[in-house]
């Protein structure tokens, strides 16, 4: 009898389960692109730029010029970072292997050949990874650049809509001062009663 209780039990649980999975599987796509589509906000900013770029050719001229040297620096930068991540293990795993050895002199003599090669190894890259991070610093500093220059360009033509589109004031004094005669309106009938 608790064996068929407990049968019955589980398979009302998993009957349950898989048609709540059912459901979850229902959600069309759209409903879901559609109030993503609702939280995004406009970058203003770019919007303006992209303007911008439409009538001065040299901003695209410059945003190309900007993203091949990116592509350079990235293939760059990622050669040399493999090439160094291969040498860096190496020299890891083998002062690991170092301290396998029982044997002191072996071990010892075994020691000043590794600290020998990672000593030329680290002379010899030094060069490079001053390259490889001088080029991490021009890159920082030509999007920084890119940034000012956005803002800049941009901040004309916004202090241009903001002139432009800035209502004057009248029309919202006039609301208020019908805000206070309603008030006032309502202030007399309160003392009234």
């Amino acid at each position: 009898m608790k064996n068929t209780f407990l049968l019955v039990v589980i398979s009302l649980f998993l009957a349950a389960c898989s048609s709540e999975i059912s459901k979850e599987k229902d959600v069309p796509l759209s409903s879901t692109d559609a109030s993503l589509q609702e939280t995004r906000t406009e970058n203003v900013l770019d919007l303006l730029y992209l303007e911008l770029k439409e009538q001065r050719p040299e901003l695209i001229a410059l945003d190309k010029q900007i993203k091949e040297v990116d592509q350079a620096k990235e293939k760059a930068l990622g050669d040399y970072k493999k090439y160094n991540s291969k040498n860096e293990q190496y020299y890891l795993t083998a002062n690991q292997y170092l301290n396998n050895i029982k044997d002191s002199l072996l071990r010892n003599s075994v020691e000043l050949l590794l600290n020998k090669s990672q000593y030329a190894y680290d002379q010899e890259n030094a060069a490079m990874a001053l390259a490889a991070a001088q080029l991490e610093n021009r890159s920082v500093s030509l999007h920084d650049h890119q940034e000012a220059l956005k803002i800049i360009l941009t901040m004309n033509l916004m202090e241009k809509y903001q002139k432009k589109q800035l209502s004057d004031d009248t029309e919202y004094q006039k609301i208020v001062d019908r805000y206070n005669q309603s008030i006032d309106s309502a202030d007399s009938l309160l003392q009234a009663k």
